[in-house]
């Protein structure tokens, strides 16, 4: 396929664009849209022939997809679904039709849970007619889930439109229901677990405590209550005659199935072993595993460390809204895994992205978020202490599969539900921890974080301006970070106490700032680990760059030099040329514009009011 690499304005690329796009369309169609190829669709979104025909020629073609494209414009090609599973981050196309062809060379070797899967494949890769070369059984039925989600079908109309089409089709081999066709699904470890929750977010109704009916803290039925009953007993012949509702549920997508189908297709299994067969080991900084707390782990680990093919990971937690209109008040904590044994180009691929937990709103569980994590973190405990046997398609052999959890990723807000140090306050840094040196502005009304010279060396020369900065030479020295060790040893015999029944007994151990002892310990690992939390890079360079942006152009709302900030340096006693002048008897002051200030020549000062 010559025309890809051919100029975009050229005949012949033309040509090539027409040829592949009658192709895909004729085999890859839903109804009249195609999922676009192009470098800023990247095949994410749905468009008709004549747009996508213009994306490839505006845009050109993603060079991610240059394979497939080549395949679609070969006389001699196949039908082959591409459709992608959101549940779990795998592709259900080419990548499944992969496994599907992988699964008649590997038989023996395979463990129960590999030949169930592969069983469920050969039944699923059925046609979905005698003859049908277009569609299997598996790849019709996912695109009607996909169909189903992205345009908001309910069961009934789901099951309505296979009820239609096998009466329309009798020789059409479809589920009869919504529900047949959840299991065919479910049965390939596609399924996620409802697990009921206390509405004050005290416990999970899980593991011990999964046949009990009320909060044992705080003691809140498990069931919603109609809005005009109280909490006084009911009989319980009229208690099981109501309606039992869940109050609230939390939906946890297990771990192990879906790092178990990792290895089901040949070339996924391939890529999870590149970061240590076909890494380049220069000592530059390419992937997670040039970083120190990846080699801190094989050095703390060896035993982890000697098969390439145990699976690293990360976790990200951040709440989102999930509505529409910003207007509604509404956070639905979402918990993602980030696989990192995969090439740099691929890990923060959407396809690769595990969905773990879905923690229900309105209310963000802050602190609570550990009651959450509970599944996830048995699941990574069992994932390291005992492992779990996989089939390796590449390697056609089984092998005990261990995981370890190697930090986790959040915002500034999400940092101090993590890890339990408040990030607010004086002692709001959790790197200085009770080293902080903070000063509370009286005019800003908020805490500053100063003295930030003692991380220089202590021969830097900025230590002993003291014109520039507080008037003072800079003494101190960079504290030492707080070790997991160091935090496991504070934090021994802390009590936990979770959920919003009790506030004073959440004050408990005042002599100690940490606001819990994070669910991330009862990983035996956790406490060696070189660094567990991580600031995602997007809040960090937004921020900061509008603060310097605002600051440096003087922008209404946006600047953090205003008068306030030059009375709390009036009130501190330094920068005396920034000092605000006052007039007369009056509330107005004069401030002289600062050497950074990118104003105007002529203007030399503002006028503004208290």
């Amino acid at each position: 396929m010559t025309w890809v690499s051919l100029p975009k304005y050229s005949e012949a690329y033309s040509n090539g664009v027409t040829d592949f796009i009658q192709n895909a369309f004729d085999n890859f169609a839903t109804g009249s849209e195609l999922r676009c190829p192009c470098k800023d669709c990247s095949n994410r979104f749905w468009f008709s022939e004549e747009d996508v025909y213009d994306h490839l020629v505006s845009n050109g073609l993603c060079p991610s997809f240059v394979n497939w494209v080549y395949e679609v414009s070969t006389p001699k090609f196949k039908k082959v679904d591409q459709e992608m599973d959101c549940d779990s981050g795998m592709v259900l196309g080419e990548d499944f039709d992969k496994m599907i062809r992988d699964e008649s060379r590997v038989r023996n070797g395979m463990n129960d849970t590999a030949k169930r899967f592969y069983k469920l494949v050969e039944e699923g890769k059925q046609p979905l007619y005698p003859g049908c070369e277009q569609f299997t059984l598996l790849g019709f039925v996912v695109k009607l889930f996909l169909l189903k989600c992205t345009h908001g079908f309910t069961e009934g109309a789901f099951s309505g439109i296979l009820k239609l089409i096998k009466e329309a089709f009798p020789d059409v081999n479809l589920p009869s229901s919504f529900k047949v066709a959840k299991n065919m699904i479910r049965e390939l470890g596609l399924d996620y677990q409802k697990i009921h929750a206390c509405p004050n977010d005290c416990m999970l109704y899980w593991g011990e405590n999964l046949n009990l009916t009320k909060c044992k803290f705080c003691g809140v039925s498990i069931w919603k209550l109609p809005k005009n009953r109280t909490d006084a007993p009911v009989s319980p012949d009229l208690e099981e005659k109501k309606s039992k509702v869940p109050a609230k549920v939390l939906r946890y997508f297990p771990l192990k199935p879906r790092l178990q189908r990792l290895f089901m297709c040949k070339d996924y299994s391939k890529l999870m072993t590149w970061h240590a067969l076909e890494r380049t080991k220069d000592g530059k900084l390419r992937h997670p595993a040039d970083a120190e707390g990846w080699k801190s782990m094989d050095a703390n680990h060896p035993n982890f460390t000697a098969d390439p093919r145990n699976i690293r990971l990360g976790l990200a937690a951040d709440g989102i809204n999930p509505y529409r209109s910003m207007n509604i008040s509404h956070s639905t904590w979402t918990i993602i895994l980030v696989n990192y044994n995969l090439p740099p180009w691929l890990i923060m691929k959407p396809e690769n992205l595990i969905l773990s937990t879905l923690v229900p709103g309105p209310v963000y569980p802050g602190n609570d978020l550990d009651v959450y994590m509970q599944p996830l973190i048995a699941d990574l405990k069992e994932l390291w202490e005992v492992g779990l046997q996989t089939y390796d398609a590449y390697a056609d052999e089984t092998f005990m599969l261990r995981s370890s959890l190697l930090w986790t990723i959040s915002d500034f807000p999400g940092y101090a539900i993590l890890s339990g140090w408040s990030t607010k306050g004086k002692l709001g840094c959790p790197n200085c921890h009770y080293c902080t040196s903070s000063l509370y502005l009286k005019h800003s009304r908020k805490v500053c974080y100063m003295n930030h010279r003692k991380f220089l060396p202590p021969d830097h020369k900025h230590r002993f301006d003291t014109r520039r900065f507080n008037g003072k030479v800079e003494t101190d020295v960079c504290p030492p970070p707080l070790s997991g060790k160091d935090i496991e040893e504070l934090l021994h015999g802390y009590e936990n106490y979770f959920g919003k029944r009790d506030a004073k007994k959440r004050k408990r151990g005042a002599d100690c700032l940490f606001k819990k002892k994070p669910i991330f310990f009862q990983l035996p690992y956790w406490r060696d680990n070189l660094i567990r939390h991580n600031l995602d890079v997007m809040h960090i360079e937004k921020n900061i760059c509008d603060k310097i942006i605002g600051t440096l152009l003087n922008m209404g709302g946006k600047t953090k030099d205003h008068i306030s900030a030059r009375k709390d340096l009036q009130e501190m006693g330094i920068r005396k040329v920034l000092h605000p002048i006052k007039i007369g008897d009056s509330n107005r002051y004069e401030i002289r514009a600062a050497t950074f200030d990118m104003m105007k020549k002529e203007k030399e000062s503002f006028l503004h009011y208290s």
